[in-house]
């Protein structure tokens, strides 16, 4: 007979067994955890530049089978890797009952590790933050005719709570910034399908390319299938007819590149006989959908 003690034991040895699988083998993971982290429309119209260099201010328009976008700012890859990071790690939440909004505490030390950046200092954080509330995003949703128009953030400011330097070997402190999503981006969480996915933010912080990162953001939001790599591309905001071929050859080697973080996400790379790549995606349970909140 197996004393208590000894079950505890054994208990305390199958979850740390659980928990090694679940971390060597992905595809058994099955429950994703934390908040809703992004609206899977904003994946599947091109809200933000798929590039993190090199992001032109200015305008452009751009529309898919899911919606119609049009962007007055300068919002890139880099820009979406930090706001999905603000979610996943904020410190505290608040929705605002009057506008509608949502007030956020957020360390700039935990975004930049989930955004794969060794820039932690706030001023790099702030820049950013800032171009997000500086840019306008108009979307038409084509599911539901719904449109949104505002900024994404709203307010910012530092928070008078300082928290302690993370480690141990650094004394101090550093400083936390607060800042309010927009009522109008907000509307986006409640009235289209949500997707939670904090699981996988270090698999797609590790990816290098901005038109790749993209790519994966959008074919998330499916729930399988096959994809042609252009058709994705071209979705995503990537100018694929216009380009020279040179540069496609390149964006096509860039994505090959980021064939570990793809297989890890549940994406396979193949080439059909006419040449053609393609994208097989099995999903891993490491991405769940929300239904809207409100009509």
């Amino acid at each position: 007979m197996t004393t208590t003690s000894g079950a505890r034991k054994q208990g305390r040895g199958k979850n740390l067994k659980f928990y090694r699988n679940f971390y060597k083998n992905p595809r058994k993971r099955q429950v994703p955890v934390g908040p809703a982290i992004a609206p899977a429309l904003i994946s599947r119209t091109a809200v933000f530049q798929p590039k993190f260099k090199n992001i032109q201010n200015g305008t452009w328009t751009w529309a898919t089978a899911w919606g119609t976008v049009t962007v007055s700012g300068r919002l890139g890859a880099l820009h979406r890797k930090v706001l999905d990071a603000i979610f996943a790690s904020a410190i505290k939440t608040k929705r605002i009952p009057e506008t509608g909004g949502q007030m956020m505490v957020i360390d700039p030390y935990r975004v930049a590790k989930l955004t794969g950046t060794s820039k932690s200092h706030p001023q790099w954080l702030k820049t950013i933050l800032q171009d997000m509330q500086n840019a306008t995003v108009t979307i038409v949703n084509k599911t539901n005719g719904d449109q949104y128009w505002r900024h994404i953030i709203s307010d910012i400011w530092l928070s008078q709570h300082p928290a302690e330097m993370p480690g141990g070997a650094l004394t101090g402190q550093r400083a936390l910034f607060v800042v309010t999503i927009s009522p109008g981006w907000m509307q986006i969480y409640d009235t289209s399908l949500v997707m939670r996915y904090r699981n996988v933010l270090p698999i797609l912080a590790a990816i290098e390319s901005g038109a790749t990162y993209a790519l994966a953001l959008h074919v998330l939001t499916h729930s399988g299938g096959c994809f042609a790599v252009d058709n994705l591309l071209q979705t995503v905001g990537v100018e694929w007819a216009e380009m020279s071929r040179q540069r496609r050859h390149t964006i096509l080697q860039e994505i090959k590149n980021a064939e570990p973080q793809l297989k890890k996400l549940g994406m396979e790379l193949y080439t059909q006989s006419d040449g053609q790549l393609m994208v097989s995606y099995h999903p891993t349970g490491d991405v769940s959908f929300a239904s809207p909140t409100k009509k």
